[in-house]
């Protein structure tokens, strides 16, 4: 299985991830990045263990279900 680990891929993937989750829940851009750096979604972008073709949707899906239940 071939993983994403082309660095600036990571960080435009990351960047737009921030910014859906800002833009979802209503949050500052600081608080954004805190809760998309502390999601499992980042760390495992961040560890080459996210598939090759796995789209944005997918991503940012898994990323507010994690952080919205984070919450509760």
């Amino acid at each position: 299985m071939q993983t994403i680990t082309d660095k600036p891929e990571i960080e435009k993937l990351l960047s737009r991830l921030t910014t859906y989750i800002a833009n979802k829940l209503h949050l500052s851009t600081m608080a954004a990045v805190g809760a998309v750096c502390m999601s499992k979604v980042a760390n495992e972008l961040a560890g080459g263990k996210i598939p090759e073709g796995t789209s944005f949707d997918e991503l940012s899906e898994r990323l507010l279900r994690e952080v919205t239940m984070a919450g509760k």
